[in-house]
């Protein structure tokens, strides 16, 4: 498993808007993508501006692959000119341990 951590920044005045379209659209069609497994979405608590994906996929490969299919470019789609900067994170995940709360 893959788990691909980003954190998104959006510019000024734009974080509702953002926020609003990746509930209805983004998020959405990024869980439709094949590959993926879960994704949670959240935005900062110190900084609103800035949100942040949690996206848990089959593989490596899987995640690469996406970036062709039309959800991915769906979701990308719906954050428009919102966003400003973004940094992500990928770690392969050995072990889901039995009987642990997400």
């Amino acid at each position: 498993m893959l788990l691909e951590i980003a954190e998104i920044e959006t510019r000024p005045g734009a974080e509702d808007e953002f926020a609003a379209a990746m509930r209805q659209t983004g998020v959405p069609h990024l869980a439709a993508c094949k590959g993926v497994i879960s994704v949670r979405f959240g935005r900062g608590v110190e900084n609103p501006s800035k949100f942040t994906f949690n996206v848990v996929w089959t593989s490596v490969e899987a995640h690469m692959s996406a970036r062709d299919l039309d959800d991915f470019g769906k979701f990308r789609a719906a954050m428009g000119d919102l966003t400003v900067s973004g940094v992500m994170s990928h770690y392969v995940m050995d072990a889901l341990i039995p009987g642990a709360s997400a």
